[in-house]
């Protein structure tokens, strides 16, 4: 059994290649990075230009500056994991009663993904990380 140690900027998640090790995934954050990445700073999704370790596309980038009023980020900002955690926090301050669940499916589907149905498959596997 390989096991990974990976240092987040907000803790340490520990992880396996295999079934049946434990793991430690402390917070939500860290959830989505495993799903969206398996921790991977250079993940790249060619077909969706979603970058980085939570796979932020352009358009999620764009909201986040709207958000700010200004534009704190560049698109290779994406690459960098401390920024895009800032991102995903952006989007956490400014998201109406927040839940895992709510702040997971939003991540993957818009402002509104935590009603679409699409949006519970990735819950799931986020929730499955937590």
């Amino acid at each position: 059994m390989r096991l990974f140690y990976i240092l987040l900027n907000v803790g340490l998640f520990l992880s396996t290649s295999s079934k049946g090790v434990v793991r430690s995934i402390p917070n939500l954050i860290e959830a989505i990075i495993y799903v969206e990445s398996r921790g991977d700073v250079k993940a790249h999704n060619i077909l969706e230009d979603a970058v980085g370790c939570v796979q932020i596309r352009p358009i999620m980038l764009r909201e986040v500056n709207r958000l700010l009023g200004y534009n704190k980020y560049k698109l290779a900002d994406r690459w960098n994991k401390a920024e895009s955690i800032e991102m995903f926090n952006i989007i956490k301050q400014h998201t109406t009663n927040p839940t895992n669940e709510k702040l997971a499916r939003n991540w993957n589907g818009g402002w509104n993904g935590y009603k679409k149905q699409s949006t519970l498959k990735y819950w799931y596997k986020v929730k499955k990380q937590l």
